[in-house]
């Protein structure tokens, strides 16, 4: 497998889902073994995991007291699509939400291309098992020759029945059943996040809202629409691992803080 960074330029601009703010995202074509890129105030970063401030209803990170929140979604177009290389020039302080999904995202790319490099994918790759636990949820990472993501989730306190899913993350899986699965919220903990500070930028057209198992503001993309955002969610997070990934995650009731935690294990095995 040959490395890949897209063809040309391109920008991607919208309200930041938790600061509400407008926010802009310029993508540029990156050399071979650049990898992620963050440019801010002209300033080049390469993203890395000690850079990961938050991990409170979304990923944070932080260069030289530079804050951009919620890049997951980001990271998980970027990540899904199987591009290794990149320059995300930003402007402002928050990745857009736009639909709550990566799938806008994933479309100004594939409109604008993906093209391969000379140089061979880097290959990430684990000799055993790697448990992460933290109170009730869990996540493994297993050795595999291909990347796979298999998510149980248990909302039955929101009255959602517990549910099963995953597969292989090839580019072609992730762009028709991953990438549309919109990220949302519970009416009963809107209060709460406000008083936090958060979704500020938060609309019935940005998120799903949920109350008593239901949806009250869409119809679901998918039956298990919940259950694929957390699996979006787990790619953008591990978009700080460069490479063709060869591991196989299964993960339970998992958010932002284990899949970090999950990151940072794995990384140990290289840095």
């Amino acid at each position: 497998m040959k490395q890949q960074t897209i063809k040309k330029s391109f920008e991607i601009s919208g309200i930041g889902l938790h600061h509400g703010g407008k926010n802009k995202i310029i993508f540029h074509p990156a050399d071979e073994n650049s990898g992620i890129i963050l440019n801010i105030n002209s300033h080049s970063y390469n993203l890395h995991i000690q850079k990961v401030i938050s991990t409170i209803r979304g990923t944070d990170v932080c260069f030289n007291g530079l804050k951009i929140a919620t890049i997951e979604h980001l990271l998980a177009s970027i990540k899904g699509l199987g591009i290794d290389n990149v320059v995300l020039e930003i402007h402002g302080n928050e990745a857009p939400i736009l639909d709550g999904s990566s799938k806008i995202f994933c479309n100004k790319i594939l409109k604008n291309g993906i093209i391969k490099q000379r140089r061979l994918k880097k290959i990430f790759e684990i000799n055993k098992p790697i448990l992460v636990n933290n109170n009730d949820k869990h996540i493994i990472a297993l050795p595999s020759e291909t990347f796979k993501i298999f998510y149980f989730s248990d909302f039955s306190s929101f009255c959602i029945k517990p549910d099963f899913w995953g597969g292989s993350i090839t580019p072609e899986f992730f762009l028709k059943n991953i990438a549309p699965a919109r990220t949302f919220g519970f009416k009963d903990e809107i209060e709460i996040l406000k008083n936090k500070g958060l979704i500020k930028g938060a609309t019935l057209k940005n998120a799903i809202l949920i109350d008593r198992g239901r949806p009250i503001n869409t119809k679901l993309r998918f039956k298990n629409e919940l259950t694929r955002h957390k699996i979006l969610d787990i790619i953008g997070d591990l978009a700080y691992i460069s490479g063709y990934l060869k591991i196989c995650i299964i993960a339970y009731k998992t958010g932002h803080t284990e899949n970090i935690m999950m990151v940072k294990e794995l990384l140990k095995n290289i840095y």
